[in-house]
């Protein structure tokens, strides 16, 4: 498992952001269809490094940007009573996980390559 921290710039300055490749979580069954994950102030990864795009690497760091906002427990709480609500009222795994706000949030601006970032200051 390969690891490394990301620049100050782009971390909170609570503690610095560490991302870790090839992580062995994902050979659970409930993650083992998921690339990437956000725990705590760590980012796990699947695959290599050469494995991540740029564009999951920045849907992971947008939810980064949500714990920063929200708080570490108030994040996971909200994240998880958003997905039950979404799976009882979708039943369907895949229609509630892609409907939670967070998730929602963090599609919609995986795009983006940091050069609006100075309009929004």
């Amino acid at each position: 498992m390969r690891s490394r921290q990301i620049s100050p710039e782009k971390a909170s300055p609570r503690r610095p952001l560490r991302v870790r490749y090839r992580h062995w979580v994902f050979r659970f069954p409930f993650v083992r269809n998921y690339r990437g994950m956000v725990v705590g102030r760590t980012i796990l990864f699947k695959g290599d490094e050469s494995d991540v795009s740029p564009m999951l690497f920045r849907h992971e760091l947008i939810h980064q940007e949500q714990i920063d906002r929200h708080g570490i427990a108030r994040f996971y709480l909200i994240y998880l009573r958003d997905y039950l609500l979404n799976l009882w009222r979708l039943r369907n795994h895949d229609a509630a996980y892609r409907n939670i706000p967070f998730e929602r949030e963090a599609f919609e601006r995986q795009h983006e390559t940091g050069q609006d970032d100075d309009r929004r200051m």
